[in-house]
Protein backbone atom coordinates (compact mmCIF):
# COMPACT_ATOMS: atom_id res chain seq x y z
CA UNK A 1 0.00 0.00 0.00
CA UNK A 2 1.16 2.91 -0.81
CA UNK A 3 1.18 6.12 1.76
CA UNK A 4 1.27 9.62 1.56
CA UNK A 5 2.73 11.29 5.00
CA UNK A 6 0.83 14.63 4.66
CA UNK A 7 -0.81 15.66 7.56
CA UNK A 8 -2.06 18.90 6.04
CA UNK A 9 -2.05 20.59 9.80
CA UNK A 10 -3.86 17.29 11.50
CA UNK A 11 -2.45 16.12 14.05
CA UNK A 12 -0.69 12.69 12.84
CA UNK A 13 -2.57 10.61 15.37
CA UNK A 14 -6.02 12.09 14.13
CA UNK A 15 -7.49 11.90 10.65
CA UNK A 16 -10.19 11.92 8.63
CA UNK A 17 -11.52 10.06 5.62
CA UNK A 18 -14.14 8.38 3.65
CA UNK A 19 -16.01 5.18 4.09
CA UNK A 20 -15.22 2.97 1.42
CA UNK A 21 -16.41 -0.55 2.31
CA UNK A 22 -18.90 -1.56 5.07
CA UNK A 23 -19.30 -5.00 5.08
CA UNK A 24 -17.06 -6.35 7.33
CA UNK A 25 -15.68 -9.95 6.92
CA UNK A 26 -15.58 -10.23 10.32
CA UNK A 27 -18.84 -8.41 11.25
CA UNK A 28 -17.78 -6.18 13.66
CA UNK A 29 -19.16 -3.19 12.33
CA UNK A 30 -15.55 -2.09 10.73
CA UNK A 31 -15.10 0.35 7.97
CA UNK A 32 -12.32 0.17 5.28
CA UNK A 33 -11.19 3.85 4.82
CA UNK A 34 -9.73 6.01 3.03
CA UNK A 35 -7.49 8.01 5.11
CA UNK A 36 -7.28 12.02 4.58
CA UNK A 37 -3.51 12.82 4.43
CA UNK A 38 -2.24 9.03 4.04
CA UNK A 39 -3.91 7.38 0.74
CA UNK A 40 -3.56 8.19 -2.82
CA UNK A 41 -6.90 9.62 -4.18
CA UNK A 42 -6.50 7.55 -7.06
CA UNK A 43 -7.56 4.21 -6.70
CA UNK A 44 -5.92 2.91 -9.71
CA UNK A 45 -2.63 3.81 -11.17
CA UNK A 46 -2.16 7.52 -12.91
CA UNK A 47 0.67 8.41 -14.82
CA UNK A 48 2.82 5.68 -13.75
CA UNK A 49 2.23 6.22 -9.95
CA UNK A 50 0.31 3.06 -7.88
CA UNK A 51 -2.61 3.52 -6.48
CA UNK A 52 -4.52 2.35 -3.79
CA UNK A 53 -7.04 0.24 -4.45
CA UNK A 54 -9.65 0.00 -2.00
CA UNK A 55 -9.47 -4.04 -0.64
CA UNK A 56 -6.06 -2.72 0.45
CA UNK A 57 -7.13 -0.15 2.17
CA UNK A 58 -6.84 -1.02 6.54
CA UNK A 59 -10.34 -1.87 8.20
CA UNK A 60 -10.96 0.59 11.28
CA UNK A 61 -12.76 -0.06 14.55
CA UNK A 62 -15.98 2.10 15.32
CA UNK A 63 -16.13 3.67 18.53
CA UNK A 64 -19.13 2.48 19.95
CA UNK A 65 -21.85 4.94 22.26
CA UNK A 66 -22.06 4.13 25.54
CA UNK A 67 -25.75 3.09 25.21
CA UNK A 68 -24.74 0.63 22.61
CA UNK A 69 -21.69 -1.23 24.47
CA UNK A 70 -21.75 -4.05 22.17
CA UNK A 71 -21.04 -7.63 24.49
CA UNK A 72 -21.83 -11.22 23.38
CA UNK A 73 -24.70 -10.02 21.31
CA UNK A 74 -25.87 -7.25 23.84
CA UNK A 75 -26.11 -3.85 22.58
CA UNK A 76 -27.44 -1.52 19.82
CA UNK A 77 -26.67 -1.99 16.48
CA UNK A 78 -22.84 -1.67 15.35
CA UNK A 79 -23.43 1.30 12.63
CA UNK A 80 -25.37 2.58 10.52
CA UNK A 81 -22.45 4.43 8.12
CA UNK A 82 -23.09 3.96 3.92
CA UNK A 83 -20.59 4.15 1.68
CA UNK A 84 -19.46 7.57 0.58
CA UNK A 85 -19.58 9.07 4.21
CA UNK A 86 -16.83 11.18 5.37
CA UNK A 87 -15.62 10.18 9.19
CA UNK A 88 -13.14 11.32 11.57
CA UNK A 89 -10.76 9.26 13.78
CA UNK A 90 -7.35 8.45 15.52
CA UNK A 91 -4.82 5.61 15.27
CA UNK A 92 -4.88 3.68 18.27
CA UNK A 93 -1.32 2.68 17.84
CA UNK A 94 0.05 6.41 17.45
CA UNK A 95 2.28 7.59 14.85
CA UNK A 96 3.04 3.56 13.74
CA UNK A 97 -0.62 4.24 11.85
CA UNK A 98 -1.75 0.87 11.54
CA UNK A 99 -4.92 0.78 13.67
CA UNK A 100 -7.79 3.24 12.78
CA UNK A 101 -10.05 4.28 15.03
CA UNK A 102 -13.48 5.75 13.34
CA UNK A 103 -14.37 8.13 16.14
CA UNK A 104 -17.37 9.28 14.69
CA UNK A 105 -19.12 10.56 11.16
CA UNK A 106 -19.52 14.31 9.80
CA UNK A 107 -22.39 15.46 7.58
CA UNK A 108 -22.07 17.64 4.65
CA UNK A 109 -23.66 19.10 1.74
CA UNK A 110 -22.03 17.36 -1.36
CA UNK A 111 -21.72 19.28 -4.11
CA UNK A 112 -20.33 16.69 -6.87
CA UNK A 113 -21.49 13.64 -8.02
CA UNK A 114 -19.25 10.48 -7.94
CA UNK A 115 -17.11 10.55 -11.03
CA UNK A 116 -17.18 7.16 -11.07
CA UNK A 117 -18.82 4.93 -14.26
CA UNK A 118 -21.71 3.17 -13.01
CA UNK A 119 -20.27 -0.60 -13.11
CA UNK A 120 -17.04 0.19 -13.64
CA UNK A 121 -13.92 0.84 -11.98
CA UNK A 122 -13.52 3.76 -9.19
CA UNK A 123 -11.26 6.14 -10.79
CA UNK A 124 -11.40 8.73 -8.02
CA UNK A 125 -10.93 8.04 -4.32
CA UNK A 126 -12.54 9.91 -1.43
CA UNK A 127 -16.20 8.65 -2.65
CA UNK A 128 -18.37 5.91 -2.76
CA UNK A 129 -16.50 3.29 -4.91
CA UNK A 130 -19.89 2.12 -6.09
CA UNK A 131 -20.11 5.16 -8.43
CA UNK A 132 -22.51 7.55 -9.10
CA UNK A 133 -25.78 5.35 -9.99
CA UNK A 134 -25.37 2.73 -7.55
CA UNK A 135 -23.71 4.56 -4.56
CA UNK A 136 -23.64 7.50 -2.61
CA UNK A 137 -23.97 10.64 -3.06
CA UNK A 138 -27.68 9.42 -4.44
CA UNK A 139 -29.57 11.27 -6.53
CA UNK A 140 -33.32 10.21 -6.39
CA UNK A 141 -36.80 11.83 -5.29
CA UNK A 142 -36.04 12.39 -1.90
CA UNK A 143 -32.17 13.68 -2.02
CA UNK A 144 -30.34 16.28 -4.53
CA UNK A 145 -27.20 17.36 -5.10
CA UNK A 146 -25.99 20.21 -3.27
CA UNK A 147 -28.92 19.65 0.12
CA UNK A 148 -27.73 19.21 3.33
CA UNK A 149 -26.91 15.11 4.62
CA UNK A 150 -29.32 15.79 7.07
CA UNK A 151 -33.02 13.67 6.17
CA UNK A 152 -36.12 16.05 4.25
CA UNK A 153 -38.13 14.79 7.47
CA UNK A 154 -35.65 16.51 9.79
CA UNK A 155 -35.02 19.73 7.89
CA UNK A 156 -38.64 20.45 6.27
CA UNK A 157 -37.45 22.70 3.98
CA UNK A 158 -41.34 24.67 3.48
CA UNK A 159 -41.65 27.51 1.45
CA UNK A 160 -45.03 27.30 2.73
CA UNK A 161 -44.97 26.62 6.15
CA UNK A 162 -41.25 28.21 7.09
CA UNK A 163 -40.36 30.63 4.70
CA UNK A 164 -37.35 28.29 3.31
CA UNK A 165 -36.08 29.54 -0.37
CA UNK A 166 -36.93 26.03 -1.72
CA UNK A 167 -39.42 22.96 -1.02
CA UNK A 168 -37.22 19.78 -0.59
CA UNK A 169 -40.39 17.30 -0.27
CA UNK A 170 -39.50 13.80 0.73
CA UNK A 171 -41.80 11.15 -0.93
CA UNK A 172 -43.26 9.76 2.38
CA UNK A 173 -46.17 12.46 2.31
CA UNK A 174 -47.22 11.39 -1.57
CA UNK A 175 -47.19 7.19 -0.85
CA UNK A 176 -49.04 8.00 1.56
CA UNK A 177 -51.70 9.66 -0.27
CA UNK A 178 -51.11 7.49 -3.17
CA UNK A 179 -52.27 3.97 -0.85
CA UNK A 180 -54.96 6.05 1.24
CA UNK A 181 -57.24 3.67 2.31
CA UNK A 182 -60.57 4.27 2.02
CA UNK A 183 -64.02 1.81 3.23
CA UNK A 184 -67.40 2.24 2.12
CA UNK A 185 -70.40 -0.57 2.75
CA UNK A 186 -74.09 -0.15 3.70
CA UNK A 187 -76.15 3.03 4.22
CA UNK A 188 -73.33 5.04 2.82
CA UNK A 189 -71.08 4.23 6.07
CA UNK A 190 -67.24 5.00 5.59
CA UNK A 191 -63.81 5.15 6.62
CA UNK A 192 -60.89 6.94 5.65
CA UNK A 193 -57.14 6.61 6.25
CA UNK A 194 -56.00 9.76 7.76
CA UNK A 195 -53.45 11.30 5.76
CA UNK A 196 -51.90 15.30 5.31
CA UNK A 197 -52.97 17.22 2.30
CA UNK A 198 -49.70 17.34 1.08
CA UNK A 199 -45.93 18.39 1.93
CA UNK A 200 -47.13 22.12 2.95
CA UNK A 201 -49.21 20.03 5.95
CA UNK A 202 -46.14 18.74 7.21
CA UNK A 203 -45.81 20.79 10.56
CA UNK A 204 -42.29 19.46 11.63
CA UNK A 205 -39.87 21.65 12.90
CA UNK A 206 -36.29 21.44 12.94
CA UNK A 207 -33.98 20.49 14.66
CA UNK A 208 -37.14 19.04 16.94
CA UNK A 209 -38.01 15.75 14.63
CA UNK A 210 -35.14 12.94 14.92
CA UNK A 211 -35.11 10.69 11.86
CA UNK A 212 -33.74 7.71 11.36
CA UNK A 213 -34.23 6.23 7.49
CA UNK A 214 -32.59 3.30 6.40
CA UNK A 215 -30.97 2.38 3.27
CA UNK A 216 -34.16 0.46 2.17
CA UNK A 217 -36.75 3.26 3.30
CA UNK A 218 -37.48 2.24 6.47
CA UNK A 219 -38.22 5.34 8.69
CA UNK A 220 -38.15 6.25 12.15
CA UNK A 221 -39.29 9.43 13.40
CA UNK A 222 -40.13 11.21 17.05
CA UNK A 223 -41.15 14.49 16.64
CA UNK A 224 -41.13 16.98 19.31
CA UNK A 225 -42.39 19.82 17.27
CA UNK A 226 -45.41 21.75 19.33
CA UNK A 227 -48.89 20.69 18.45
CA UNK A 228 -47.14 18.38 16.16
CA UNK A 229 -45.82 15.68 18.35
CA UNK A 230 -45.47 12.22 16.62
CA UNK A 231 -44.06 8.97 16.76
CA UNK A 232 -43.99 6.96 13.49
CA UNK A 233 -42.96 3.49 12.32
CA UNK A 234 -43.35 3.34 8.63
CA UNK A 235 -42.33 0.32 6.56
CA UNK A 236 -40.95 0.83 2.84
CA UNK A 237 -43.90 -1.56 2.01
CA UNK A 238 -46.30 0.87 3.37
CA UNK A 239 -47.20 -0.48 6.77
CA UNK A 240 -46.85 1.86 9.53
CA UNK A 241 -47.69 2.38 12.96
CA UNK A 242 -48.04 6.75 13.67
CA UNK A 243 -49.63 8.14 17.23
CA UNK A 244 -50.19 11.80 16.73
CA UNK A 245 -49.57 14.18 13.87
CA UNK A 246 -52.10 13.68 10.81
CA UNK A 247 -54.10 11.45 12.99
CA UNK A 248 -54.84 13.99 15.83
CA UNK A 249 -52.79 14.36 19.01
CA UNK A 250 -54.73 11.77 20.97
CA UNK A 251 -54.62 9.43 18.21
CA UNK A 252 -52.66 6.47 16.57
CA UNK A 253 -53.63 4.88 13.37
CA UNK A 254 -52.14 1.16 12.53
CA UNK A 255 -51.77 0.80 8.39
CA UNK A 256 -51.21 -2.90 7.21
CA UNK A 257 -51.31 -2.84 3.36
CA UNK A 258 -51.28 -7.19 3.28
CA UNK A 259 -52.67 -9.90 6.54
CA UNK A 260 -52.93 -8.81 9.97
CA UNK A 261 -52.11 -11.77 12.43
CA UNK A 262 -52.63 -11.58 16.10
CA UNK A 263 -51.57 -14.37 18.40
CA UNK A 264 -52.52 -14.58 22.51
CA UNK A 265 -51.69 -17.59 24.39
CA UNK A 266 -53.98 -16.21 27.02
CA UNK A 267 -56.69 -13.86 27.70
CA UNK A 268 -57.19 -10.98 25.38
CA UNK A 269 -59.38 -7.94 26.99
CA UNK A 270 -60.30 -4.88 25.44
CA UNK A 271 -62.07 -1.51 26.91
CA UNK A 272 -63.79 0.96 24.85
CA UNK A 273 -65.63 3.87 26.63
CA UNK A 274 -66.60 5.28 22.86
CA UNK A 275 -68.14 3.19 20.36
CA UNK A 276 -66.67 0.18 17.85
CA UNK A 277 -67.08 0.29 14.59
CA UNK A 278 -66.34 -2.17 12.42
CA UNK A 279 -66.33 -2.16 8.64
CA UNK A 280 -65.23 -5.29 6.44
CA UNK A 281 -66.84 -7.07 3.50
CA UNK A 282 -67.24 -10.27 5.62
CA UNK A 283 -67.45 -10.71 9.39
CA UNK A 284 -66.49 -13.91 10.91
CA UNK A 285 -66.48 -15.17 14.53
CA UNK A 286 -65.37 -18.58 15.42
CA UNK A 287 -65.54 -19.62 19.28
CA UNK A 288 -66.42 -22.18 21.75
CA UNK A 289 -69.38 -20.08 23.01
CA UNK A 290 -70.14 -17.06 21.98
CA UNK A 291 -72.38 -14.81 24.20
CA UNK A 292 -73.53 -11.18 23.01
CA UNK A 293 -75.07 -9.30 25.85
CA UNK A 294 -76.45 -5.10 25.47
CA UNK A 295 -79.12 -3.55 26.48
CA UNK A 296 -80.77 -3.75 23.29
CA UNK A 297 -79.46 -5.69 20.46
CA UNK A 298 -79.91 -4.71 16.84
CA UNK A 299 -79.69 -6.68 13.79
CA UNK A 300 -80.14 -5.17 10.25
CA UNK A 301 -80.77 -6.64 6.70
CA UNK A 302 -81.36 -10.33 6.58
CA UNK A 303 -80.40 -12.62 9.47
CA UNK A 304 -79.65 -16.01 9.40
CA UNK A 305 -79.54 -18.41 12.86
CA UNK A 306 -78.36 -21.99 12.74
CA UNK A 307 -78.15 -24.28 15.60
CA UNK A 308 -76.98 -27.69 15.83
CA UNK A 309 -78.99 -28.11 19.14
CA UNK A 310 -81.61 -25.48 20.30
CA UNK A 311 -82.81 -21.96 19.92
CA UNK A 312 -83.63 -20.41 23.47
CA UNK A 313 -86.09 -17.68 23.41
CA UNK A 314 -86.22 -15.74 27.00
CA UNK A 315 -88.62 -13.03 27.68
CA UNK A 316 -89.36 -11.19 24.50
CA UNK A 317 -87.98 -10.97 20.92
CA UNK A 318 -88.76 -8.29 18.88
CA UNK A 319 -88.76 -8.83 15.14
CA UNK A 320 -88.76 -5.54 13.02
CA UNK A 321 -90.96 -3.10 14.47
CA UNK A 322 -94.41 -4.56 15.84
CA UNK A 323 -93.72 -7.30 13.69
CA UNK A 324 -96.28 -10.29 13.94
CA UNK A 325 -94.86 -13.53 11.99
CA UNK A 326 -94.10 -16.96 13.33
CA UNK A 327 -90.62 -18.19 13.90
CA UNK A 328 -89.47 -22.08 13.49
CA UNK A 329 -86.22 -23.21 15.22
CA UNK A 330 -84.07 -25.81 13.51
CA UNK A 331 -86.14 -28.43 15.28
CA UNK A 332 -89.08 -27.50 14.26
CA UNK A 333 -90.59 -25.31 16.80
CA UNK A 334 -92.86 -22.87 16.00
CA UNK A 335 -93.09 -19.94 18.16
CA UNK A 336 -95.86 -16.75 17.58
CA UNK A 337 -94.93 -13.53 17.39
CA UNK A 338 -97.59 -10.81 17.72
CA UNK A 339 -96.45 -7.43 17.66
CA UNK A 340 -92.70 -7.75 18.27
CA UNK A 341 -93.80 -10.68 21.35
CA UNK A 342 -93.64 -14.03 21.42
CA UNK A 343 -96.99 -15.47 22.54
CA UNK A 344 -96.91 -18.83 21.98
CA UNK A 345 -94.89 -21.78 21.23
CA UNK A 346 -95.59 -25.17 19.97
CA UNK A 347 -93.54 -28.27 19.09
CA UNK A 348 -93.59 -28.87 14.88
Amino acid sequence: MKVKQEFFGFNPVMWMGVVEDNEDPLKLGRLRVRIFGWHNSKPTEVDGEPGVKTEELPWAQVLQPVNSGPNSGIGGPLTGIVQGTWVMGMFMDGEIAREPLVMGSLAGIPTSMNPNPDGGPPIEGFYDPDGAIKGYPRISKDWTIDEPDTNRLTRNDNSDVHGDPRSYEHTLIARKQQSQHKSQYGNGYEIEEPVLDGWDKFKSKYPLNKVLETKSGHIFEIDDTPKFERIHIYHKNGNYIEIGGAVGAMNRMDKVVGDQFTMIDGNHYKSVHGDINVVGRHCQQLSQTTVIEGRTVTLKGGAVVLATNKVQVAGSLAVGTGATCKIVDIRGKVYDVKNGIVVSATDG
